[in-house]
């Protein structure tokens, strides 16, 4: 369904219609009065009849000249994606091929759900020119979404008439995952914590498992990494320069069940888990290494196996990017036993979950052994925003005693979980929602640094 069926029916732009101006009333309006004067001051009432053919030959030839140069040429333009959650240009392009100016008001058939800016627009098209109309969408579901119709009405500078037309320019558009953190990593803005070195290489990437290259000692380097062959050879204090192992294994578990179906402000948390899962799959495949996800509810939804390379992280975005949650209990045990069956190398696990499932780590606890023998695991939730109001609040009330109380009690329950997982061995982070894919950026950054996997 597009937005011109949810108009009132006043308001509807008709498909093709011929359509009396504001101005044709006006005239219509003088003309009667003038017509009553010429009666009252005793003039032959031919005169009005006179006033009024004059000014049906006015319409007649404002009717000609349009008929003449036909309508507004329109078309629509944006990206081949569209962004969950973002502003998004939309571009109409009209074109007049009439040698005089022509108004144009114009309305387009965008998804059903969409916000966006403005829904009418009005703009002067010079004569035999191209002119362009922008205005933003944000989408607020991922997945393909269906433009309709754009709707135009049209008058010259008379405005006697307005011819209103559809130009029937219907398209689908793909709504993805936002992409910031990625277009970010790819951009190289965590490059510099990637290379990282020399005494400030904690707060990047720092020593690892392969030698990288040699450089000039300095006051606060490790003695143990002097390069003595290297020193003697150039005269000066020379230090190696070590890097994180690449070409390590990374994989992806997804959840999409229930709980991953609530909504914190716009978006959901899956949305904000795939957003964070892609931005996680772009550094690691920035560093070198393969990047496995499986996306899960009771049952295996989506495998995409290892990779490496820039086609890849595409691959896993098309893979995810309409990823919708189940109403139903996530199945931990099958997706840990299906990921163990295709991973037999040790591998860095990421599971992007919610903390608030009350099964989440009674069941985690008990099938972690599945994949921990050979993994590393990384749980990754965010933090309840309602929750953390509802802790913070100051009452006033004795309702509002309440809620603070059951904030803390399903906090404190939220923090048991996480200890009982991080107490075996888990790697844990929770943050706030629209934190969440920065933080899993840091958290995969300090992973390597500290070579753990």
């Amino acid at each position: 369904m597009t937005s011109s069926k949810r108009s009132p029916a006043p308001y509807r732009f008709r498909d093709n219609a011929w359509l009396p101006g504001p101005r044709l009333f006006f005239a219509l309006g003088v003309g009667v009065v003038v017509t009553l004067v010429f009666a009252f001051v005793g003039l032959h009432i031919w005169m009005g009849i006179l006033f009024h053919l004059a000014l049906a030959w006015v319409v007649m030839q404002e009717f000609r000249r349009i008929r003449r140069y036909g309508c507004v040429q329109v078309e629509r333009e944006s990206e081949r994606i569209l962004e969950l959650g973002e502003s998004n240009p939309i571009r109409i392009h009209l074109h007049n091929p009439a040698p005089w100016p022509v108004i144009c008001i114009v309305k387009d058939d965008y998804p059903e759900g969409f916000q966006l800016d403005q829904r009418r627009m009005i703009i002067t098209v010079p004569p035999q020119e191209t002119t362009t109309l922008v205005y933003h969408v944000r989408p607020h579901r991922r997945g393909r979404h269906r433009f309709g119709r754009i709707h135009v009405r049209q008058r010259l500078p008379l405005g006697y008439l307005i011819r209103q037309h559809a130009i029937d320019w219907s398209e689908d558009k793909t709504v993805y995952p936002r992409l910031k953190e990625v277009r970010r990593v790819r951009g190289g803005v965590y490059k510099r914590k990637l290379s990282a070195e020399g005494p400030h290489s904690r707060h990047g990437l720092g020593r690892g498992a392969e030698f990288a290259h040699i450089r000039d000692y300095v006051p606060d380097d490790e003695p143990r990494w002097i390069n003595w062959t290297a020193t003697a050879r150039r005269g000066k204090l020379a230090t190696n320069v070590y890097q994180p192992e690449q070409g390590q294994h990374v994989a992806i578990l997804l959840d999409c069940g229930r709980i991953m179906g609530v909504r914190d402000g716009e978006l959901t948390r899956l949305d904000r888990a795939i957003e964070a899962a892609l931005a996680f799959s772009a550094i690691a495949i920035e560093r070198g290494d393969q990047v496995s996800l499986l996306a899960f509810s009771s049952q295996v939804k989506r495998w995409i196996p290892a990779g490496r390379g820039a086609p890849h992280l595409q691959r896993i975005i098309e893979a995810v990017h309409d990823l919708e949650p189940d109403y139903v209990e996530s199945g931990y045990r099958t997706a840990m036993e299906t990921l163990a069956f295709h991973h037999k190398r040790r591998s860095l696990v990421a599971l992007f979950t919610d903390a608030s499932n009350l099964t989440f780590a009674d069941e985690l606890i008990q099938h972690i052994r599945i994949l921990q023998r050979r993994h590393l695991i990384m749980t990754v939730t965010t933090e309840d925003p309602q929750l953390q109001r509802d802790r913070n609040l100051r009452p006033r009330e004795e309702k509002e005693v309440f809620h603070k109380a059951i904030a803390q009690q399903m906090t404190e329950e939220r923090d048991d979980r996480l200890n009982a997982l991080k107490r075996r061995g888990v790697v844990t982070l929770n943050v706030a929602p629209d934190q969440l894919a920065v933080h899993v950026i840091h958290s995969y950054i300090d992973i390597k640094n500290r070579s753990l996997l």
